[in-house]
């Protein structure tokens, strides 16, 4: 019985650890996906720069064209200059929708990247509780086991009066646990 009790602790402290284990290894797998999901941030802040210096030699490109075409054409300051003003429009709209929509990409990436570690950490959760699950129901076992010598039943039987909350004693005289008092007749 002795053996029996000790491996019956034994293989239950070992799988106990080794749930606490998978629940580690659980977070830290979360933890590494959720670094390379934030590395598509760089990514997206290279692409946006990208953008707005394609952007950026666009509008100086077409800021030559628009002045070589006054001096040939002889046109007008102010036509020059509501050509330029209109460009300058454009190009700051453009430069903000990239700065925008890089904004939006880098709060998208930051969320799922957080709501993998919050997994992570859920699933450690589990795997903890299903560890002192199974320790609590080791223990249980090998109480049951350390109690119950040559198998004999340890369990009390229910009488008539332990139904409902009574004490399972027909009277209280009976009870070794009731106090002990002299009645004076």
């Amino acid at each position: 019985m002795g053996f029996a009790l000790a491996a019956a602790i034994g293989f239950g402290s070992a799988s106990s650890s080794a749930q606490k284990k998978a629940g580690a290894a659980a977070e830290a797998e979360a933890r590494r996906q959720a670094a390379e999901i934030r590395k598509q941030r760089f990514d997206v802040e290279e692409l946006a720069a990208q953008q707005h210096v394609d952007r950026m030699m666009s509008f100086s490109d077409l800021q030559r064209t628009n002045n070589a075409y006054a001096a040939f054409m002889g046109r007008s300051d102010r036509s020059i200059a509501a050509l330029r003003n209109e460009e300058a429009r454009r190009y700051g709209r453009d430069v903000d929708r990239i700065r925008e929509q890089e904004r939006r990409e880098g709060v998208r990436i930051n969320r799922e990247a957080e709501e993998t570690v919050r997994q992570g950490q859920i699933a450690n959760k589990q795997y903890k509780s299903a560890a002192r699950a199974t320790m609590f129901n080791t223990l249980a076992s090998a109480a049951m086991m350390y109690n119950a010598p040559g198998g004999k039943t340890t369990t009390p039987t229910p009488t008539p009066n332990t139904i409902g909350g009574g004490t399972g004693y027909k009277s209280v005289l009976d009870n070794p646990l009731a106090p002990k008092t002299q009645l004076a007749f």
